[in-house]
């Protein structure tokens, strides 16, 4: 009997997309320490349904079968439920070649993206810095014991001081001076380089940091990943839909708090989109054909939305488990996890999509993918 959920050819036509996440803890400059309120990881997931009554009915079938009781599917909830549940879903999927799309992202070495991209090569290209060498820095700070790096950078973020900025510039060189590696030399250079600009009279904090999204209630927000996660996922499915985004529908579960960042950020994307100023990166097609309507719901209203909450959660506590455990994940959550990765076809986009460290991706035991194929940096 064969999977039909591995490495599916083709999906049929799909006009709507359930969006749910596992692991938020708000905008990564509300950390008040680097465990990140005992949630490491951030996992969006996505399923496409092209009968979203079908996926519901086999959503109450698992509920039934599984003894969970009245109400929704809330993968916080299901315990050791939880991974059969997810691999009964991904087959179901795999059945009806409906797609899934997954990132799953570990907010250390997300901080780590920024520090790098703004902090220390803010003012170059990819022609001065290159990928892989941004790449490569950017791991060195995330595998190491940089916490007081990576903190002082979140409360730069929220300062929004020169100052603040400066005391980051020297925290990072004095880390970076105690290492023999040979990589930071060159993040040294570059953090010398920092300096020299920050002390400038003319220096602004805003050149060192990312630039903040805003939300309904005028609180700025430095570093979410709910709204990378999205971007990619949108460029994503603008890669597996063959003619445009026209007619899709992206259902995301109720974000009260973070909405209005969302549609702003999905709005910007489309209007860069149309002036060609946004990256080509291989496996997401930014440049989107089309638009897409994104709308908030309920579980309550749209019980499919528990699908991708499942997927989420269950991608997420893979992570969290395998990193807790160094890497001694029960075989059954390590068996679905691997389900996931097969049930993805790159050239579609579909899958999952991964933002971490080479060296945690291997504690993990997680297959090696092309190491471009996650587009951790463009953030």
């Amino acid at each position: 009997m064969t999977d039909d959920s591995k490495h599916p050819s083709s999906s049929v036509a799909v006009d709507r997309y359930f969006l749910d996440e596992s692991g938020h803890s708000g905008d990564l400059a509300s950390a008040k320490a680097p465990d990140f309120a005992g949630q490491p990881f951030f996992a969006l997931a996505c399923v496409g349904a092209a009968d979203a009554a079908l996926l519901a009915a086999e959503l109450d079938r698992l509920r039934v079968h599984y003894a969970c009781g009245e109400g929704e599917l809330k993968s916080t909830k299901l315990g050791k439920k939880l991974t059969p549940i997810a691999g009964e879903l991904i087959t179901f999927l795999g059945r009806h070649r409906w797609p899934l799309f997954v990132k799953l992202v570990d907010k250390r070495f997300f901080v780590a993206i920024h520090i790098v991209n703004h902090l220390l090569c803010g003012s170059y290209g990819l022609d001065d810095v290159d990928m892989a060498s941004r790449n490569m820095i950017a791991e060195f700070l995330s595998d190491e014991d940089s916490d007081a790096v990576l903190l002082a950078y979140i409360n730069a973020c929220e300062t929004l001081s020169v100052t603040s900025v400066a005391a980051v510039i020297d925290l990072l060189w004095d880390w970076l001076d105690r290492s023999d590696a040979e990589i930071a030399r060159t993040a040294q250079m570059l953090t010398m380089f920092a300096r020299d600009r920050v002390r400038k009279s003319s220096a602004k904090a805003e050149e060192f940091l990312p630039i903040a999204d805003e939300s309904a209630t005028g609180k700025k927000v430095w570093m979410l990943p709910n709204l990378q996660c999205l971007t990619n996922i949108y460029a994503r499915l603008n890669q597996s839909r063959p003619a445009s985004l026209d007619g899709a529908q992206l259902v995301h579960d109720g974000q009260m708090q973070y909405a209005k960042v969302l549609e702003d950020s999905k709005t910007l994307m489309e209007q860069l989109a149309a002036e060609a100023a946004l990256p080509i990166v291989p496996f997401a097609d930014y440049r989107l054909r089309g638009r897409g309507d994104l709308i908030f719901a309920t579980g309550k209203i749209e019980p499919c939305l528990q699908a991708a909450d499942i997927l989420a959660g269950c991608a997420m506590r893979f992570a969290r488990d395998g990193k807790a455990r160094k890497g001694r994940i029960e075989k059954p959550l390590r068996e679905v996890f691997h389900r996931m990765i097969d049930a993805g076809n790159p050239m579609q986009a579909t899958g999952i999509n991964l933002v971490m460290s080479t060296r945690l991706l291997e504690a993990l035991g997680v297959p090696h993918i092309p190491a471009d194929f996650a587009d951790r940096m463009f953030s």
